[in-house]
């Protein structure tokens, strides 16, 4: 008898347990933020002003992604920046209105010459900055002081600098354009599938924005 009353009071705590551990991650679920890498909270895409640096219809792989690894490890400059898998050639868009603030190719187009090799930076007009790197050399269509919109092509990829393969590097910062600079975490509002946070090695394509 002693030992029948035992078994359901046992059963009753674990149950109790259980059902309270439950509880408590579906508080937790519902109250997490949207994040990334450093507990940084993302922007939603629904509500981002950043569109994908390629044209609509067209889908490319990513590469290195935010706090991944190497120079997009946690806490270095390029934490928050992607890599797209782009053959060279291929041309790449602003993936946000603004000037053309500094432009560099006279760097050689396969490896060599400066870490970022030849890229184009955008001035967006609010204190934060979209860098273009590893363009091939003569790589660029825009010049300094020109307008551009949202999804106007700025140049064709490549592999300068130190790229060890053909790709664009991207990324937005806020304040001083020059490495080591400050990024930030962004999303794109026309991403498919429709990720806060891009994935690293997976296919995206630009919808219309």
């Amino acid at each position: 008898m002693k030992i029948f009353l035992f078994s359901k009071v046992l059963f009753g705590v674990v149950l109790i347990g259980l059902l309270v551990g439950c509880s408590q991650a579906t508080s937790n679920a519902s109250s997490e933020p949207i994040a990334g890498c450093d507990g940084q909270i993302y922007i939603d895409p629904a509500k981002s002003p950043y569109v994908l640096p390629f044209p609509p219809g067209e889908t490319f792989k990513t590469g290195l992604t935010n706090c991944s690894s190497s120079y997009h490890g946690a806490g270095q400059p390029d934490q928050y920046a992607f890599d797209f898998d782009m053959p060279v050639g291929t041309p790449f868009t602003a993936v946000r209105a603004g000037t053309v603030y500094k432009v560099v190719e006279d760097q050689p187009s396969n490896g060599g010459g400066t870490g970022a090799g030849n890229y184009v930076v955008i001035d967006h007009g609010d204190g934060t900055y979209g860098l273009y790197y590893h363009s091939p050399k003569d790589g660029i269509e825009v010049e300094v002081g020109d307008e551009v919109e949202q999804g106007d092509v700025l140049g064709i990829s490549g592999r300068s600098g130190l790229a060890g393969y053909p790709h664009l590097h991207f990324i937005v910062v806020q304040g001083n354009p020059t490495y080591p600079y400050d990024g930030l975490a962004i999303s794109f509002s026309n991403a498919i599938p429709a990720d806060v946070v891009l994935k690293g090695r997976t296919e995206y394509e630009a919808a219309a924005p």
